[in-house]
């Protein structure tokens, strides 16, 4: 089983909120030094374990050979709903989207998400036998996908700028191979679903960090797999031609 560790460190000043909202676990905002209020939802999950035609060169699979079985291709796409609650404008340009067997969420003391994690996590710190904060971190298990992309520069048709109590849907998308134990994790139907956004105050220089972390029990419609707690059955979600901006509309 592998393990995938991301941890940031530093002093954190956290208030904890416990939401009910689909099947979640947390939902959570953390202000580093920061004095921007935004919050990361995960709204929408879609995977397809891709069957390739064997005339599809570079991406056919022969799932009979050892090497090559062992090996299985998907692609995803995972939305997160984006929130400025300040009353200014914010600018909020890193995100990270990550669905996985097991995730833990490790806040100073706090350990939230994955018992199993948390059970044989080795990060700990004591000091005369107290245990001592960590910071924040994330660790993952059996991952399916972890799309981490860093768009606070420029990115090409696409403004990293919020304004004042607005919402935005951030669509991250891709294709990846998986081994056979990570696709295990995504056929069994029930993952951790985790959300992660980065800003700060327009001008500003300290950044604000929220996350969401939900475990997610997918529907499954032949070799695709959904979460949804985004649209009803008469809504379409459009994805911009940017590739990152996302909207809702309804169905004609």
């Amino acid at each position: 089983m592998r393990t995938s560790l991301k941890l940031l460190l530093g002093s954190i000043l956290a208030m904890m909120l416990g939401l009910a909202v689909a099947s979640p676990i947390l939902v959570k905002n953390l202000e580093l030094g920061g004095t921007v209020n935004i919050s990361v939802d995960v709204v929408y999950a879609y995977f397809v374990i891709q069957d390739f035609d064997r005339n599809i060169t570079g991406l056919w699979r022969n799932l009979t050979d050892p090497i090559e079985g062992e090996f299985h291709v998907i692609s995803y796409l995972i939305v997160l709903n984006v929130t400025n609650h300040s009353d200014g404008l914010a600018t909020i340009g890193e995100f990270e989207a990550s669905a996985a067997e097991e995730i833990l969420v490790t806040n100073g003391t706090d350990k939230i998400g994955s018992e199993e994690l948390a059970r044989t996590s080795n990060r700990s710190v004591t000091r005369n036998g107290q245990p001592m904060p960590l910071g924040f971190g994330v660790e993952m298990e059996n991952t399916i996908v972890m799309d981490y992309r860093d768009l606070s520069e420029y990115y090409p048709g696409w403004s990293q700028y919020w304004s004042a109590n607005s919402s935005r849907l951030i669509a991250l998308s891709g294709m990846r191979s998986i081994a056979t134990i990570h696709y295990g994790a995504l056929t069994n139907g029930t993952i951790y679903l985790y959300g992660e956004a980065k800003g700060q105050p327009f001008g500003g220089s300290s950044k604000s960090l929220a996350f969401s972390l939900k475990l997610a029990h997918l529907q499954r419609i032949g070799r695709e797999y959904l979460f949804n707690s985004l649209l009803s059955d008469d809504q379409l979600l459009q994805v911009e031609s940017n590739g990152l901006d996302a909207h809702v509309e309804a169905r004609r």
